[in-house]
């Protein structure tokens, strides 16, 4: 029986949850896991702010208390890989929080 792939696209960024792979313009995009995870994590609340405290302890699995600037690191690294020729993906929502920008990803059926 064939699988089931489960893709999240937003214009030309595509996440395969299947496969753990991040596309970008057809070309693949090697993340560490954590990015990815982070990534995964925003996507799938697209347009929802999500607070720093929440991104750090579930987005990249970390319960340390100074980690915070460690999740700006974390954004500017996926903004700087994925956010070239115009693209926006993930932007702040005031001081503590960050969402991603697109509408709902489109599945397949």
């Amino acid at each position: 029986m064939p699988s089931t792939q489960l893709l999240l696209r937003f214009g030309d960024l595509t996440i395969d949850l299947e496969r753990y792979q991040v596309l970008l313009g057809g070309e693949p995009v090697m993340l560490p896991y954590r990015d990815y995870a982070l990534l995964v994590y925003l996507a799938t609340r697209p347009g929802q702010p999500v607070p720093k405290r929440r991104l750090l302890e579930e987005g990249l699995g970390r319960h340390d208390p100074g980690g915070l600037r460690t999740v700006d690191e974390r954004i500017r690294y996926l903004k700087h890989t994925l956010e070239r020729g115009g693209r926006s993906f993930i932007e702040p929502v005031g001081e503590g929080a960050y969402r991603f920008a697109l509408s709902p990803p489109v599945t397949p059926n």
